[in-house]
């Protein structure tokens, strides 16, 4: 970012605390713009790039509120708002859930098929999102990268085959017999119920992987360190794994580690972070495994 953008930078965050009035009649706005189109993007996406610093939203209402402002505008906008979608059910907020889960799929339903299969990116669905909705939204959002739910793999294997997908996280994983095209590129893989036994399978079905992340609940603690030790015995190339659990778990896991001596420059424990985080954080927030990558450099 350059001293320019710097300057509108503060700027525009400056106007953002203190939002103006509402006009008391719609102004419509005519004749060619002022700026160039460029620089007049530019500006709208510095606007829209303003975070919500009170939710974990990738987006912040600045952003919402832009594509309201003229056409070329919502043109410009709404990918942005539309690349990463987490439909996931917050504490105790069960009304407002459903009401936003029935607005997406109403949203869904009424505009055009590509422009979702386009612009959608990244999907988390949590564990209440049932699965006919999930395999719906996944038949139209075709250019996903990134899948995250809380579904065993063969209820859903249909509409994950055509997706180009990156990062994938599911309850349990049936090592498929034909491979579809995206296991070639898938690069994080996340489990939150159970683990295959055969780990050399894992990596020989998924040659790409190397951020994986699984849960304590997939695991026994008499035979955690063996199981870690054997999935980065049969990874060669993976990076980054990750185990995740409860504050309680992770201290008698922490002790277990230490009693065993167990130490690897890969692995790395997390008992404040969900496996989902690797999945539905915000694009300011940083993930799980960019979490355990920077814990891994100290």
């Amino acid at each position: 970012m350059n001293e320019n953008h710097a300057k509108l930078y503060q700027v525009l965050r400056r106007s953002y605390r203190v939002p103006p009035p509402a006009p008391i009649a719609q102004e419509v706005i005519t004749g060619e713009p002022i700026l160039p189109p460029e620089l007049e993007r530019e500006i709208f996406e510095l606007a829209a790039a303003i975070p919500n610093y009170w939710t974990n939203q990738h987006v912040g209402d600045m952003a919402l509120i832009l594509p309201q402002v003229c056409r070329r505008a919502q043109s410009w906008i709404e990918p942005l708002i539309y690349e990463r979608i987490a439909l996931s059910k917050p504490t105790m907020d069960n009304y407002n859930f459903e009401r936003r889960l029935q607005l997406f799929l109403q949203t869904i339903n009424t505009r055009p098929a590509n422009f979702f299969a386009a612009n959608v990116k990244y999907l988390y669905f949590g564990p209440s999102v049932q699965l006919p909705i999930i395999q719906h939204v996944l038949s139209v959002c075709t250019g996903v990268v990134s899948v995250g739910c809380h579904h065993p793999y063969d209820s859903i294997a249909d509409s994950l085959a055509p997706l180009p997908l990156q990062r994938l996280l599911l309850s349990q994983l049936m090592l498929p017999i034909e491979l579809p095209p995206w296991t070639a590129s898938l690069t994080h893989l996340g489990l939150s119920d159970t683990v295959p036994n055969n780990h050399p399978q894992i990596f020989r079905t998924f040659p790409a992987l190397t951020h994986f992340a699984v849960d304590f609940e997939t695991v026994k603690l008499d035979s955690l360190i063996r199981t870690i030790q054997s999935l980065l015995i049969a990874g060669p190339h993976l990076q980054c794994l990750v185990l995740t659990a409860n504050r309680a778990d992770s201290r008698r896991i922490s002790q277990r580690l230490f009693q065993e001596k167990f130490r690897d420059t890969r692995f790395s424990l997390f008992g404040l972070m969900s496996i989902e985080s690797g999945w539905y954080r915000g694009r300011r927030v940083g993930d799980l495994f960019e979490e355990a990558e920077a814990h891994l450099k100290v």
